[in-house]
């Protein structure tokens, strides 16, 4: 028994508004399309068949190539409705009867990966013929009769579909035979074809996950954006890839202390050849010259830059009426320009490696802070460089990646706020680790919460003392 998928990336984009289908449009730095493909491949499937618009198969192919899956995949042309999309994927199937068929839509790109697997695994073993993924309704459901409301049924009963659908190859066969006989290829989704045209099929639903998101609008792009930036990376995130560091080239701006200079020992220790930078070596992140020269003389003695990391930074505590101009200018011109002129200098480095740059947010980037408001300022400029960077640079193959870890017990965060709790803190180690795994995934685009638990206190975030300027730096 083998397990196929097919992929419908056969929409127009009407609705979304786009020069281009949607499934081509970059979210966080890359097209829909390909973080699709990758979560489907990931999913174990044995073969893989795109349907592409018709006047967009040449492109549909070029994100295939650039995908890299590792198992067979081929494109064939879309119809004029979803059905008859899914039916020419059918037919395009080196299936037997017995294998198992995968159908899930390209635009639903944050699919995570466990569920897919869990909606194949009824069909796979025999339990059903067919699975539908769905998600319970938070909302009353109203049936209406024009502007007349007519009942309210009881929503424990009713579920929200989403996809993946999974099939035997077999019962799918029969249900598209017998609506095709019939002129029934207008419906919206494959388990509807099966429960109306194959008497006795099994069909079992499967839990879906809020963050499956159909992106249909251009608001479905912003919340699908949001959604990435809240995912959570751990120490043992198994979506991180267990590609080794061993012998890799890692240089880290603001790693001779707190979270640069743990993840340079992380690396160390992990087989990495690191080379550090931050002030206490006399650099100036603020200086594009100074950063050019050092960065090409890391880059000199370790043969090349694989992986770069950006942790220099201020973190100034004080009301901003009460801060010197000066003071404030530093924070913005360390933490953003500082940070882009790294970028500017490691580029050619990484072009040629296609490597990757990870820059340090906050978890203050999220909404502006009292008493420093400067530092979440720049915090929120660092998600918007490394997403718009990881775009620019994505024909480039050089990943930009943005990390946004809770309270952790440095000693910037120490010097700043001298009289808080240490206990509920990430530790340099914990950060560095997740930081770890984030680079040697093949992750681009995105920022990464680190956090020590799943439900984040709104009221303890980095509450700072009122009163005069306090400076700290890493």
């Amino acid at each position: 028994m083998r397990i196929h998928a097919i992929l419908l990336a056969g929409g127009s984009g009407d609705r979304f508004g786009a020069e281009m289908p949607k499934q081509f449009v970059r979210l966080a730095g890359e097209p829909i399309l390909l973080r699709s493909l990758r979560t489907v491949a990931a999913a174990g499937v044995d073969r893989l068949v795109v349907v592409a618009h018709p006047d967009w198969v040449e492109e549909t192919q070029k994100v295939i190539e650039a995908a890299d899956l590792g198992i067979p995949t081929t494109v064939v042309a879309g119809g004029r409705t979803r059905n008859e999309s899914t039916r020419n994927g059918l037919w395009s199937l080196d299936a037997d009867d017995a294998d198992v068929v995968v159908i899930h839509d390209a635009v639903r790109p944050l699919v995570p990966v466990e569920v897919i697997i869990r909606a194949i695994e009824p069909v796979a073993a025999g339990l059903a013929d067919s699975t539908d993924t769905v998600i319970p309704s938070a909302d009353t459901l109203v049936i209406v009769d024009g502007e007349k409301v007519v009942g309210i049924p009881d929503r424990a009963r009713y579920r929200r579909g989403q996809t993946p659908q999974v099939f035997r190859k077999d019962v799918l066969a029969a249900a598209y035979d017998a609506a095709a006989a019939l002129g029934d290829l207008g419906a919206t989704d494959d388990c509807s074809l099966v429960l109306r045209h194959v008497p006795g099929a099994r069909v079992v639903a499967v839990a879906g996950d809020e963050v499956n998101l159909k992106i249909t609008t251009r608001i479905d792009l912003v919340l699908a954006d949001r959604m990435l930036q809240m995912r959570t990376v751990t120490a043992d995130d198994h979506a991180a890839s267990d590609t080794s560091l061993a012998g890799v080239r890692v240089y880290i701006v603001g790693g001779t202390n707190g979270i640069g200079q743990g993840i340079a020992e992380e690396a160390r220790g992990q087989g990495a050849q690191v080379e550090v930078d931050g002030r206490t070596t006399g650099l100036d992140v603020r200086h594009y010259e100074d950063v050019s020269q050092r960065v090409d003389a890391a880059a000199d003695r370790l043969g090349g830059l694989d992986h770069v990391v950006v942790t220099a930074g201020v973190l100034r505590v004080g009301r901003v009426a009460d801060t010197t101009p000066a003071d404030l200018a530093e924070v913005i011109d360390v933490n953003l320009t500082g940070s882009i002129n790294v970028a500017r200098a490691v580029y050619p480095h990484l072009q040629a490696s296609h490597g990757s740059l990870t820059f340090f947010a906050s978890s203050s980037f999220t909404r502006g802070r009292p008493d420093y408001v400067a530092y979440s300022a720049s915090k929120a400029a660092i998600v918007n460089v490394a997403q718009g960077l990881a775009e620019e640079w994505a024909a480039d193959r050089i990943r930009v990646n943005a990390v946004s870890p809770e309270r952790t017990d440095t000693p910037m965060r120490r010097r700043a706020f001298p009289h808080e709790s240490r206990e509920a803190m990430l530790t340099t180690a914990t950060v560095a680790a997740a930081t770890l795994r984030l680079m040697r995934s093949g992750l681009t685009g995105q920022v990464f919460d680190i956090k020590n638990h799943d439900a984040l206190d709104a009221a303890s975030p980095e509450q700072a003392p009122s009163g005069g300027p306090a400076a700290a730096r890493r």
